[in-house]
C-alpha cells in the first residue's frame, strides 16, 4: 500500500474523531445540566465557549503548523484536546464546564487546518480534493456516529465514563501519529521511489521567506470561500 493512503487513512480516523468530541457534550448535555443544575442560558455559553476559543485559535493553530510542521503540530492539538476531552467528564459546576470546553476549542482548532497542510505536501495536485472530500466525509460520519455509539455508552457507564473514553483514543492516535508520520515523504521509512516522484517534494514554510499576510486578506478567493463557509 502506497504511504500517502496510510496518511489518509490516518487523518480520516482524526476527522471522526473531532466531532465524535465535539458532539459527545450535546449527546450528555440533559444528564450533565440535570445533576451539574446548569440552566438553560448558562449551558448556551458552555456550548458557545468552545466555537468562541476554536475560532479565535484557528488561524494560529493552523500558522503553527505551516512553521513548525504538522508531525508536531498535530501531536500537540490532539493531545491538547483529549486531555481537555478528558476533564469534562471530571468538572462538577458551571465554571468548571465552561473553562475546561473554553479550552478544548484552544485545543481542537487547526486540525482541519493542519490537515490541508499534510495533503498539500503528501498528495499530488490531481489527488488532493479527492483527499480532502475523505477527510470532510469523515467528520460527517463522525457526526452520525455520535448518537449511535455515545448514548448506549452514557446508558450504561454514564457520561462522565464517555469522555473518558474519548480522551484515551485521542491520546492513541496522538502516539501513533508522532511515531509513524514524517512532514516530509522522502524521510517516511519504507517508501517507494515511484511514490515520491508521483507525489513531489513540496516545500516546507522553512524553505521559503514567508507568507505575504497582506497578500493572503485581500485575496478575492479566501473571502469568497470564507463567505461561503459562513453562510
Amino acid at each position: 500500500m502506497k504511504k500517502r493512503y496510510v496518511v489518509l487513512f490516518l487523518l480520516v480516523v482524526l476527522s471522526i474523531l473531532t466531532f465524535l468530541d465535539r458532539l459527545a457534550i450535546a449527546v450528555a448535555g440533559p444528564r450533565i445540566q440535570n445533576q451539574l443544575h446548569i440552566s438553560s442560558t448558562a449551558w448556551g455559553w458552555i456550548l458557545g465557549a468552545f466555537v468562541l476559543s476554536c475560532g479565535i485559535f484557528e488561524i494560529p493553530s493552523g500558522a503553527m503548523g505551516d512553521r513548525r510542521g504538522q508531525r508536531l503540530e498535530l501531536t500537540r492539538i490532539v493531545a491538547w484536546w483529549s486531555l481537555f476531552t478528558s476533564l469534562t467528564g471530571a468538572c462538577r459546576s458551571f465554571w468548571q464546564l465552561l473553562v475546561v470546553r473554553f479550552l478544548f476549542g484552544v485545543g481542537e482548532a487547526g486540525a482541519y487546518p493542519n490537515a490541508s497542510g499534510v495533503i498539500s505536501r503528501w498528495f499530488p495536485k490531481q489527488e488532493r480534493a479527492r483527499a480532502q472530500s475523505f477527510v470532510w466525509a469523515a467528520s460527517r460520519l463522525g457526526g452520525m456516529l455520535a448518537p449511535l455509539l455515545l448514548v448506549p455508552m452514557e446508558t450504561k457507564l454514564g457520561w462522565r465514563a464517555i469522555f473518558g473514553m474519548l480522551g484515551v483514543l485521542g491520546g492513541v492516535w496522538a502516539i501513533a501519529w508522532w511515531s509513524w508520520f514524517h512532514d516530509r515523504p522522502s524521510m517516511q521509512p519504507g517508501i517507494q521511489p515511484q511514490e515520491l516522484a508521483e507525489i513531489g517534494e513540496p516545500k516546507l514554510m522553512e524553505d521559503q521567506d514567508g507568507v505575504s499576510w497582506r497578500r493572503l486578506l485581500t485575496a478575492r478567493p479566501l473571502w469568497l470561500i470564507a463567505g461561503a463557509y459562513w453562510c
